[in-house]
């Protein structure tokens, strides 16, 4: 830096300036090194703390974008598990009204059955209010029950010719065997939306937000052993 000081006194000297001169020259050049400082340093600390806080700004947006995106994923991917369920709820539902039909149609053949009609109806109407809890492992244990009471009373049907022969039991029972699989695939389905939600939840960073939104993993629809036995006897 130029020392301003020092030259004034070397022009006073070869009397280039008198007193007066020096001191007005000697305040403009004071003015001017402190408007230069200013320039030079100030400038400089503020350039640093804006830049500082443009890359704050840039990560906390780069993380609430990060955070929306996986919020939406997860929220479509449970969506995704409740629409599934209401596909088994349907079919599962569709076989449930089917069911008092059947019964009535049995009871008119064969009056002897009485216990065995009685065993499906309490399992249906158990089966009815699982449906509502949605509680799948206890439904799907309620449904293979009720395959195996309905397959014995289609096997009880081949003692009585006339009701085997009905048309309105043979409706029924194809009927029921439709649903049935419809069941199988919409479980399937279910269980395919509860695998890929469930593996979301349990991954990173996707967990630290499962946790802030309360998400909690499904259970799955488990069929048991001989729960796929199409419910059919042949005649």
């Amino acid at each position: 830096m130029v020392n301003y000081k020092d030259k004034i006194e070397e022009l006073k000297a070869k009397n280039v300036l008198d007193e007066e001169q020096a001191q007005k020259l000697s305040g403009v050049l004071h003015d001017k090194s402190m408007t230069e400082e200013t320039s030079m340093g100030e400038p400089l600390e503020i350039d640093e703390k804006s830049h500082t806080l443009r890359w704050i700004a840039v990560f906390v947006v780069l993380f609430l974008l990060l955070f929306g995106v996986l919020y939406n994923s997860l929220v479509n991917k449970s969506e995704s598990v409740d629409m599934a369920w209401s596909q088994v709820e349907s079919t599962m539902q569709r076989k449930l009204d089917l069911i008092p039909n059947l019964v009535k149609v049995v009871k008119s053949y064969a009056k002897h059955e009485s216990e065995l009609l009685t065993q499906i109806t309490s399992l249906r109407a158990n089966a009815k209010d699982m449906l509502q809890t949605k509680d799948t492992s206890k439904l799907a244990k309620l449904n293979t029950k009720l395959n195996s009471s309905m397959m014995q009373l289609f096997a009880v049907a081949e003692n009585y010719p006339d009701l085997k022969s009905s048309e309105h039991f043979l409706q029924l029972q194809a009927q029921l065997e439709g649903s049935e699989n419809r069941i199988n695939i919409t479980r399937m389905m279910f269980n395919d939306a509860v695998a890929n939600y469930n593996s979301a939840i349990r991954k990173m960073p996707q967990k630290f937000i499962a946790n802030v939104m309360g998400l909690k993993s499904r259970a799955y629809f488990k069929a048991e052993k001989d729960a796929h036995k199409k419910l059919k006897v042949e005649m």
